[in-house]
């Protein structure tokens, strides 16, 4: 129950950059799946639902320049969660938005989905803006407000900065990714799996893969691929204990961490899964220990260089880089120094090797304290970057300027005073023990809920196990689909292929496939990869069933404004017919997939329209059947 907040501060950088990261996925694909010129319009969905206790924000927008706003303002709040400023206001704005997106689109959702929206669901309850955030920072200032070198070198650490946090959320998180593991062991029950063939069926499933598993699927024998499907199954198993491992944590946590990323990580370079590899690795930046942390500060002090700062003493400017550095410099590379009362002239900064004497002066100085700064040897190429190679005029630009900035920005001399850190009021403190008490309750609630949820969504769990939840607990967790039925590829991995076709006539005479764009490809027999991203993917695997055949009434009214999409009148579609086109994986040890399958799922033909002389009859209309339930 006990979490380091330097390893709370990491996790928040972490998963901030792919939540926005993934906000932006979705905000490519904004108008087509989100607003009402695309196929699942807002007032549709609204009135029949993908999915009970569904609420989206994403409901209360409609047209495209809407949706944008949307994104818009998600993708900011997620930036702002990332960045670690008004963290605990942007962690629930965050939750607030990822589960909306989900909502929103509940027929594109998979593992990922859930596990993005667990996972910050879970951060809400952790104190994550407590190190490496702009929260952290300014906190820093506004109780430490140096006023010389010496105190600007004597930087004992604050208090709450190294507090660890004890709260039953750490409990909950590391039990529920052990869960995750253990019921995707166990409910990979089916003969594919016992044979050793599922990396052979996944690496031939052409709407899911990338391009890089095509040659893998080509050049890679059979006998190699057995030991790596059930090397699968060996991590998972062994990732149970070495999460739980109640002791040698810096050992077990490690290693887990290594598992982890290897095996998702190929996951996510093979296959289009969306979020759920990456917030899968994500989990794992919540296991290091206070001894990992104390291991790495060490090798970096080794690694990095030692510098004396010495700053413009006549310049606020100058001070406050300094005061901003010595909260940056964790591993204590950098000591400051006033610059000489006989320099006239001096350098903003200048750095000086104490074992060598060797002097930088401003952009130079700057780029040498970077380098010795924790990640600073990361961070510092990507700003050259971003101020297109302009750093050394720009910071040149600074430090003629230095006076004017400082006025500009109302920097002192010297800070005005220290902020002592007052006890807080008996009032206060006990509001704070009534506000840990509730977040402590609702944790546990939700612990009890997702414990329910877990026993009843698992198959491999006896039935009596299973009972009728309240309707309040399936509420909790159903809002933010924070489900817990784990078994991907399970207990067989899927194997026939398929897609959605549209073989469409224009008013023009055209044969076209809208979603392409190019003439219509109805044989996937030859495919080597379809090129889909997961959106597009799950949305054709989905929309063929039987039980969104409701929804297909979207896909029908985006396909007769296709001509509105491309800007040219001939292109209205006089008629068209969607089709799911199926195969069945090739066997083990061969290539061709087998079993073609053509089913039309949706036709239209304009109401009288007669081909103009010349154009080629409509082709025949075909029987919709049902392409699966």
């Amino acid at each position: 129950m006990t979490m380091d907040p330097r390893t709370l501060g990491f996790f928040r950088l972490v998963i901030g950059f792919l939540v926005t990261a993934d906000c932006i996925r979705h905000w490519m694909d904004a108008r087509l799946f989100y607003s009402n010129e695309g196929i699942l319009t807002n007032h549709y969905h609204l009135f029949r639902p993908s999915s009970g206790f569904n609420f989206s924000i994403f409901h209360a927008f409609s047209t495209p320049g809407e949706v944008h706003v949307a994104f818009a303002i998600a993708t900011f709040c997620h930036f702002c969660f990332f960045l670690g400023w008004h963290t605990r206001i942007f962690s629930v704005l965050s939750f607030f938005f990822v589960t909306s997106l989900d909502n929103r689109l509940v027929m594109v959702e998979n593992g990922g989905y859930v596990v993005e929206n667990l996972l910050i669901g879970w951060a809400m309850f952790m104190p994550t803006g407590q190190r490496f955030s702009v929260d952290a920072l300014l906190r820093s200032f506004r109780e430490r407000k140096e006023r010389s070198s010496a105190e600007l070198n004597a930087r004992a650490p604050f208090a709450w900065a190294t507090k660890p946090y004890v709260s039953l959320i750490g409990l909950v998180t590391t039990l529920n990714i052990a869960v995750i593991y253990y019921f995707n062991v166990v409910n990979k029950s089916g003969h594919i799996w016992r044979k050793g063939d599922t990396v052979h069926y996944v690496l031939h499933l052409d709407r899911m893969i990338t391009g890089l598993a095509v040659p893998f699927r080509e050049y890679m024998p059979l006998w190699m691929m057995r030991p790596v499907a059930w090397s699968v199954l060996v991590v998972e198993a062994l990732l149970v204990p070495l999460i739980l491992a109640p002791a040698g944590r810096r050992i077990t946590r490690p290693l887990a961490m290594l598992l982890m990323t290897g095996l998702h990580g190929s996951f996510g370079v093979m296959m289009r899964l969306g979020p759920f590899s990456w917030f899968m690795i994500a989990w794992s930046f919540l296991f290091p220990q206070p001894v990992h942390w104390e291991i790495l500060g060490r090798w970096y002090t080794k690694k990095a260089r030692a510098w004396v700062v010495v700053y413009d003493r006549r310049s606020p400017l100058a001070f406050f880089m300094c005061r901003l550095l010595a909260r940056l410099d964790l591993c204590e590379r950098l000591t400051f120094e006033e610059s000489p009362e006989e320099d006239a002239t001096p350098a903003l900064l200048r750095v000086r090797d104490p074992a060598t004497n060797e002097v930088h002066d401003d952009h130079a100085a700057l780029a040498a304290i970077a380098r010795s700064l924790p990640a600073g040897r990361l961070v510092w190429p990507l700003f050259r970057v971003l101020t297109l190679g302009l750093s050394a005029p720009l910071f040149g630009a600074v430090a003629r300027r230095r006076d004017a900035l400082a006025r500009a920005w109302g920097l002192g001399a010297k800070p005005r005073g220290r902020e002592a850190s007052a006890p807080p009021s008996p009032l206060a403190a006990r509001a704070g023990r009534v506000r840990a008490g509730l977040r402590e309750a609702l944790v546990a609630w939700f612990f009890v809920c997702a414990v329910s949820q877990t026993l009843n969504e698992n198959k491999s769990v006896p039935a009596p196990f299973k009972h009728q939840q309240p309707w309040l607990m399936q509420a909790t967790l159903g809002y933010p689909r924070m489900y817990q039925g784990w078994g991907m590829f399970a207990p067989n991995p899927i194997s026939d292929d398929g897609s959605i076709s549209v073989d469409a006539v224009t008013l023009g005479g055209r044969r076209v496939d809208p979603f392409t764009g190019d003439v219509p490809d109805l044989n996937l027999s030859d495919a080597r990869g379809l090129g889909l991203n997961q959106i597009w993917q799950d949305y054709f695997n989905r929309i063929r069933l039987d039980r969104n055949k409701v929804f297909r009434h979207g896909l029908k009214e985006y396909l007769l404004r296709w001509h509105e999409e491309t800007g040219r009148p001939e292109d209205e579609l006089v008629a068209f017919d969607v089709y799911w086109l199926r195969d069945q994986c090739p066997l083990p040890g061969q290539t061709q997939p087998y079993k073609h399958e053509k089913i039309a799922i949706l036709t239209y033909r304009k109401p009288g329209y007669r081909p103009p002389p010349g154009n080629p009859p409509l082709p025949p209309e075909p029987k919709v059947e049902s392409a699966g339930n």
